[in-house]
């Protein structure tokens, strides 16, 4: 670490080997909230918690880690996507889950160009106003229009369920065929 005095000179000092939640904060660019979550979930234990207090110290040994979950937590990963890659047995492993984590960026990025492109076609091509508007109906004659609608719409089911009874149980018949009948 290095101190700079008022004098100018600078003197050059051993960062300690531990550091309290907020000096590690400070280190690591991570909020002491998003430290207490990281241990509380596992991701990022504390090396040392006292028992007493219950204050959390961190070594300089797990700054690299940290810079790695915020990097990825930039990168929109998962809190469980990180725990995985760190623990990863092998590169190929941590490489796979990274391309994966990638793969759901494209396709995030893929739809969300596509909503921005339908916007762009709206926003150039507006739909003509609609012509919406009152009017007074008798509710009697409106009611019995839409019964009328559906009685309609239930005959012209029932006359094609009949017809294609009629010709399911018809025999096919081309003139000039012969037919093996026995009665």
């Amino acid at each position: 670490m290095v101190d700079s005095p008022v004098g100018g000179e600078c003197k050059l000092t051993d960062m300690p080997s531990s550091f309290a939640i907020g000096d590690f904060s400070r280190a690591t660019h991570l909020t002491v909230k998003t430290l207490r979550h990281y241990h509380e979930t596992g991701l990022l234990e504390p090396a040392h918690i006292d028992p007493q207090t219950g204050y959390r110290r961190y070594t300089t040994d797990q700054i690299p880690v940290a810079q790695i979950i915020r990097r990825f937590r930039d990168l929109d990963m998962p809190l469980n996507e990180i725990r995985a890659v760190l623990s990863a047995p092998d590169v190929q492993t941590r490489n796979d889950l990274i391309a994966a984590h990638l793969k759901r960026l494209e396709n995030d990025l893929a739809r969300t160009q596509s909503a921005v492109a339908s916007l762009r076609n709206l926003l150039a091509h507006p739909a003509p106003a609609a012509d919406i508007g009152r009017r007074k109906a008798d509710a009697r004659q409106a009611v019995l229009r839409a019964i009328q609608s559906e009685a309609l719409v239930d005959e012209l089911r029932l006359r094609l369920d009949r017809k294609a009874a009629t010709e399911r149980d018809q025999p096919s018949f081309r003139p000039g065929a012969t037919i093996d009948a026995t009665f």
